[in-house]
């Protein structure tokens, strides 16, 4: 019997401790909160940061949207990636 289940949500736990480091080192203050953030331009967010412990997309406007609305985790890595 395979693990893929298991490996799937490790690697998900190891992409979302990633970004989670890349903002909390991040020198890029948000534009709409008070914290980090890092720059992103996907599916019209432009910011990604930590907001009430949660990853959250931050769009031009300031609204928040949840970090798998749209981006499957092949989007989070390539976030990483660049």
């Amino acid at each position: 019997m395979s693990n893929h289940k298991k490996n799937y949500r490790d690697l998900e736990m190891s992409i979302l401790f990633d970004l989670r480091d890349k903002i909390e080192h991040s020198p890029y203050t948000s534009k709409h909160i008070q914290g980090k953030a890092i720059k992103v331009d996907m599916f019209g967010y432009t910011e990604m940061a930590i907001v009430n412990d949660r990853l959250t997309f931050i769009d031009n406007d300031g609204l928040h949207y949840s970090l798998f609305a749209d981006a499957s985790l092949e989007d989070l890595i390539d976030i990483l990636e660049k």
